[in-house]
């Protein structure tokens, strides 16, 4: 079997413990083993993701939980005679590879031929990148508890309650195949997240980040931000719900365009579904959205979890949204790489969603691409993005804000209506009246109800792209956003 080789320029990693995830070594005799174990004529495929995960816990100062994880995950995919199957194993001995091959047997045995099977990925070309970090992934647990405890003593120092974790992974990515396409490429994932309350609860700060690379992260920084916060939100007072003047952080931000971005579907557009779907009849109506979002709902084929029907065609070429936003995602971006290939192999290349406003792309699997586009190659959401912004800065921001609200945070955001992307949630972990263009004290939580599309149509301002806690990597700016839909007061401290 002869194969060639994409392993990135994550080999540069040293001091390896052999045991914590598969190497490119093991992975090719992974290949070798279970292709012995397969009948004769099968081509095979292994999509192997083989992570090692560091963590800490802690609440009220106090770590809770800690330890080190090691988590093999194994797709076999086969394919004979115009028939495939697949399956998933997270045990490497013989034994449970033979149960795998059995299974997918079975799979294959109660399917009919296919009259133009799907071939296996040859050798393939990737963007070059680079995810791995030594100091991430020496961050062992003797030092990760030392650090917990220097972390916490300013809290404690205030009288204050700390909770939080910090996770470091270091993950074997590989596809492999009896076609020849060897991909493997080694990552480090870094995440802190901490939350400091007052001894009451009347008060709560946030502040996470994650990167690949432990020393891109400042967590005293972090602790500071979330202790000022909690400070500032103390004894929150109630304001009447309404349509508000809004500043999101760019955590907010991020929470909030996380839905557009699973959005992104071709093949759901133009069956007449989602937001991209080219409905020219609701475009007609988009005078309800703006105004009122109970009009909006009750408009014919727009409510409810289901969405429209119906064909059509997407919105590729349409202005959707604001056009100071271009959203686009680069596995070779080095402030927020990913990795350049899916689990059959098919690369994942740089695109722009949508730029100046403009949608420029969706994204769709090998399958439709190759029988409804006539193309050979997916376009593959990677879910990782890069949102463009501008240079006016959340204290320029609050300047002029005639009166509105200062967000740190959404949380428990989910879809209520598929076709508008209309979201509901909460804020959380400080929220802030503006007056007059300055601060003037901290306000309940409210929960929202808004789309992501509505909100960057009614953009003021955009501040500087910041890395946010998410993976994959997400960097998103400070955005100020007017009539933004705070219906009820929440619960969320």
């Amino acid at each position: 079997m002869s194969l060639m080789r994409y392993h990135g320029r994550g080999r540069q990693q040293t001091g390896l413990v052999p045991d914590r995830f598969l190497s490119e070594e093991a992975c090719e005799a992974l290949l070798e083993r279970v292709v012995s174990l397969c009948p004769s004529g099968w081509e095979v495929s292994l999509y192997i993701y083989s992570r090692w995960n560091g963590n800490l816990r802690w609440a009220r100062n106090e770590i809770t939980t800690a330890g080190d994880i090691t988590e093999p995950r194994i797709s076999i995919t086969a394919q004979h005679r115009g028939r495939s199957g697949s399956f998933t194993i997270n045990r490497l001995d013989e034994r449970s590879i033979e149960r795998a091959i059995e299974a997918i047997k079975l799979r294959m045995a109660m399917l009919a031929p296919s009259d133009q099977p799907g071939r296996m990925r040859a050798a393939e070309t990737y963007l070059e990148t680079h995810l791995w970090s030594d100091a991430t992934y020496n961050l062992d647990a003797a030092k990760r508890a030392e650090l917990q405890q220097k972390l916490v003593a300013p809290a404690v120092a205030e009288g204050l309650l700390s909770a939080g974790y910090l996770s470091v992974s270091a993950i074997g990515n590989g596809v492999v195949n009896t076609s020849g396409l060897f991909a493997y490429l080694p990552e480090t994932r870094a995440e802190y997240s901490v939350t400091v309350r007052n001894a009451t609860g009347t008060g709560s700060g946030w502040a996470g980040v994650s990167n690949k690379d432990w020393r891109e992260i400042d967590p005293e920084r972090l602790l500071a931000i979330a202790i000022d916060k909690c400070k500032r939100s103390a004894n929150p007072v109630a304001i009447e719900p309404g349509r508000y003047t809004v500043i999101l952080e760019p955590q907010a931000v991020a929470d909030l365009m996380m839905p557009l971005i699973y959005s992104l579907d071709r093949q759901t557009a133009e069956m007449g579904m989602g937001p991209w779907a080219d409905r020219p009849e609701e475009a007609a109506r988009a005078a309800l959205i703006v105004g009122d979002t109970s009009a909006f709902e009750s408009a014919q084929g727009m409510g409810g979890e289901g969405g429209g029907g119906g064909t059509g065609n997407s919105k590729i070429g349409q202005l959707v949204l604001d056009p100071r936003i271009t959203i686009s995602a680069d596995p070779s971006d080095p402030e927020a790489p990913f990795v350049p290939f899916a689990g059959d192999g098919s690369p994942i290349r740089a695109v722009k969603w949508i730029e100046n406003g403009v949608l420029r792309e969706l994204s769709y699997w090998r399958h439709y691409a190759v029988q409804r586009l006539n193309k050979p190659d997916p376009l593959i959401n990677s879910y990782s993005f890069r949102m463009s912004g501008g240079n006016t800065s959340i204290e320029q921001m609050i300047a002029q804000t005639e009166r509105g609200l200062l967000v740190t945070r959404l949380t428990n955001v989910r879809v209520v209506d598929r076709n508008s992307l209309l979201c509901t949630g909460t804020t959380s972990d400080g929220l802030w009246l503006i007056e007059r263009g300055r601060i003037t004290k901290a306000v309940k939580n409210f929960r929202f109800r808004e789309s992501p599309i509505f909100a960057f149509n009614s953009l003021e301002a955009l501040g500087e792209p910041v890395r946010v806690l998410a993976y994959p990597p997400v960097i998103v700016p400070p955005a100020l956003v007017h009539d933004f839909s705070m219906t009820s007061l929440a619960d969320a401290v």
